[in-house]
């Protein structure tokens, strides 16, 4: 295995959807660097057989657990290849329980909890999300 560094991109962005940019995958571990412009999310997702870590490296925001109600199966889906021409139509979510984040905010959530992140702050929010890698695949949800 290969030892890496990586630099987080944080210049701002003016996409339209949040820009995620792949840092590392390996059959044990991935990685992502997220930009968000305020007001836009991490889907809520959720992974079966792995935890998830989301560390705030700018910006506020909001990470969100959906600890008390899932998401209905009929709004949550697998990405595939055809994404987004198979996605399910949007849904809202059921409330979430919400914690406030900033710099150097860590949050974990256990394997098979949904949970996201939402920019709320005025400025762009730049964070890196890690996974184990889980090959019983990923579940997200698209917000209504």
């Amino acid at each position: 295995m290969r030892i890496r560094t990586i630099s987080v991109p944080t210049e701002p962005c003016d996409d339209p959807v949040a820009r995620k940019l792949g840092l590392w995958t390996s059959e044990h571990m991935q990685a992502a660097a997220w930009r968000l412009n305020p007001g836009q999310d991490i889907s809520a997702r959720m992974h079966p057989q792995a935890d998830g870590m989301i560390v705030v490296l700018e910006g506020h925001g909001e990470f969100q657990a959906f600890d008390v109600e899932e998401p209905e199966a009929a709004g949550s889906y697998v990405p595939s290849a055809h994404y987004p021409l198979d996605a399910p139509p949007k849904r809202p979510l059921p409330e979430p329980s919400r914690y406030s984040v900033g710099p150097g905010t860590v949050s974990l959530a256990p394997a098979g909890l949904y949970y996201g992140l939402v920019n709320t702050g005025d400025e762009q929010l730049v964070a890196v999300a890690v996974t184990a890698s889980d090959t019983s695949g990923t579940a997200w949800t698209v917000r209504g």
